[in-house]
């Protein structure tokens, strides 16, 4: 069983990189472990390196072992990806603002959807320098200003602001996820079908998907941060009409009926849920 697969990891994110960085996270083991868990949507892409086992990814009928211990992990969308672990678990790394692919990688997000993209691929920086400093890194507390560093350098090269996925972006998370996409649009200047289609090209995903996400996540940061209410209370608050619209998002986005899963023996993944402050 792994106990920490996605905690959050306090840490000092630079100014120039906070529009991108949403939080740290870290998980690790102290054992050899052997588990296969899935890997839920929050919204998020990741920088992620692994510097324990490198994990399996099975996403539908096909599997691989993970690309590079410094990789870029996609939008989920479609299916429920599954990590299988067969040693010593350990990861560290950042979720990123839904846009910082694009900005910073040079990146469309539906261009590595459901799966991890090694960085040595990207061939914006010296991914192996990198790398070789993270491997000499005698402790976790090491590893983050080596990966902030990285995000840095890519910050002096971003492409060009797109005034209007900012302001959509920013919109479905002040609204929770519980906004109309033909509102979006229109705050865009964009036809429906143009706003649909770029979105989802940049981001990865469609924007009423990501809307569901959002709202999903939303609950979720509140499951996780305190017992005070009770999750049928919570999703009305959060824009849902009724405990059946709820409990049907809830399977359509994690597999699962929110009681079976919160008593599951994957309920762990949750850590990697929530809005982390977004």
């Amino acid at each position: 069983m792994i106990k920490k697969f996605a905690e959050k990891l306090e840490c000092d994110i630079p100014e120039r990189l906070r529009p991108f960085v949403i939080a740290g996270i870290h998980g690790a083991t102290h054992e050899k472990v052997k588990v296969t868990f899935p890997i839920l949507p929050n919204g998020f892409p990741v920088l992620i390196h692994v510097y324990g086992d490198l994990p399996w990814l099975h996403v539908k009928k096909n599997s691989s072992v993970a690309p590079s211990r410094l990789n870029l992990a996609g939008q989920i969308y479609g299916t429920v990806p599954k990590m299988e672990i067969d040693g010593y678990f350990g990861q560290i790394g950042f979720l990123l603002h839904p846009t910082a692919p694009y900005y910073l990688f040079h990146l469309k997000g539906a261009s590595f959807l459901n799966k991890w993209e090694s960085l040595e691929s990207t061939n914006l920086f010296n991914a192996n320098k990198t790398l070789k400093v993270l491997a000499e890194c005698e402790s976790n507390i090491d590893r983050v200003p080596v990966l902030l560093k990285l995000l840095e350098t890519l910050e002096t090269d971003r492409l060009s602001a797109l005034p209007w996925l900012d302001l959509t972006i920013d919109e479905i998370y002040k609204n929770n996820g519980s906004v109309a996409i033909s509102e979006l649009a229109e705050k865009a200047n964009l036809s429906l079908r143009h706003y649909g289609r770029t979105f989802k090209e940049i981001i990865g995903v469609p924007p009423k998907y990501f809307c569901k996400v959002v709202q999903l996540n939303s609950i979720f940061e509140i499951i996780n941060t305190t017992e005070a209410k009770g999750l049928l209370a919570l999703a009305l608050e959060y824009g849902y009409y009724d405990q059946s619209h709820f409990i049907s998002d809830f399977k359509k986005l994690i597999g699962d009926s929110p009681e079976k899963f919160l008593m599951s023996e994957d309920a762990f993944v949750k850590s990697f849920l929530g809005r982390k402050g977004a």
